[in-house]
């Protein structure tokens, strides 16, 4: 390797390990267990330490036992490369932006039928950011008002974020149709669910088709 790429690859690692050097030094509260033998509660980076471990940036380097994080290690290249692999995988999203027109969904009165569903899967504590999107149509010729929600778990749970749709009468078309857009954000530590939910706000309300319809999720690690 020439000299000039070797210097290259040394400015690299030292710049990668500056890098993780700034995100196990961010000060994350304290934590009252320790999960490595060789971190105490007294290490001045326990937190921080504590943090890569629950969202399974580091998982220890005593395999097969993982008991131990070895802090005053050197960090090789090979291990950077894991660690920062795990670290965007911190990250997520999930869901379907849009279904195909034709797979719709009639509302049945005022129970909340189910619209969209996914799952959103942080390794640990994290904050979810939802968005939803319905389109709604119902019978032009009477007046109806409809409400969309986004839940945790189903449409009898947490109710996260809401919108309401007027459907007015309207002598020019056969149907009155909109689309309803709505967002919700939620922390959670484990695999949960969320769901698109709609209903009609009066029995007398006329039925309406929820045709193409979206929830996606996005997340990232709360501090």
């Amino acid at each position: 390797m020439s000299e000039n790429h070797s210097g290259r690859f040394r400015r690299l690692a030292w710049t990668i390990a500056g890098s993780l050097a700034l995100v196990t030094a961010i000060p994350l509260g304290v934590i009252a267990a320790h999960s490595f033998n060789d971190v105490p509660d007294s290490n001045e980076f326990h937190g921080s330490i504590e943090w890569l471990k629950d969202n399974g940036v580091t998982v220890g380097c005593n395999p097969p036992a993982n008991t131990e994080f070895c802090p005053d290690d050197t960090v090789p290249r090979e291990q950077m490369a894991s660690f920062m692999r795990r670290f965007a995988q911190t990250f997520g999203t999930a869901g379907a932006n849009v279904t195909d027109p034709t797979d719709t969904v009639d509302t049945t009165g005022v129970t909340f039928v189910e619209l969209s569903t996914l799952e959103a899967n942080p390794l640990a504590e994290a904050e979810v950011v939802l968005n939803a999107h319905v389109t709604l149509s119902k019978d032009a010729t009477v007046e109806g008002t409809y409400e969309v929600i986004i839940a945790r778990d189903s449409c009898e749970g947490t109710a996260l974020g809401s919108a309401s749709w007027l459907g007015a009468v309207n002598s020019e078309a056969v149907t009155d149709t909109d689309t309803i857009s709505l967002t919700a954000s939620d922390v959670v530590s484990t695999t949960t669910t969320y769901v698109v939910c709609a209903a009609e706000s009066d029995d007398a309300d006329p039925t309406a088709t929820a045709s193409t319809r979206g929830l996606t999720a996005s997340w990232v690690p709360t501090s």
